[in-house]
């Protein structure tokens, strides 16, 4: 497996890590849609309730992806990983998406 990102927004030299949670696919679209994933890109996530607003579950969950930032090899500080490597709005998505 290839570990350089390739997010779309990466600067050239912030590409040795992969961003789990924001390149390919956003967490942030899981939140109230898929409240039964216990695992996304090797994070645990399925301790982290739904049945909570999006910005606390957002707080929660964004602690999650930075552990495992910072466990594999990544060295910034939180509020500079979050400011690259972090979304801060709930995605929008397409109205069936989630719904049956």
């Amino acid at each position: 497996l290839d570990n350089n990102c390739t997010y779309w927004k990466s600067k050239i030299d912030d590409r040795g890590l992969h961003r789990a949670g924001l390149c390919c696919v956003n967490i942030g679209a899981v939140y109230e849609n898929c409240p039964n994933l216990e695992r996304f890109m090797g994070v645990e996530v399925g301790m982290v309730s739904h049945k909570q607003t999006f910005n606390k579950w957002n707080i929660k969950i964004k602690k999650q992806f930075y552990d495992y930032y910072l466990q594999q090899g990544g060295s910034k500080e939180m509020k500079a990983w979050a400011k690259t490597r972090w979304f801060s709005r709930r995605p929008v998505l397409p109205m069936n998406v989630g719904y049956d």
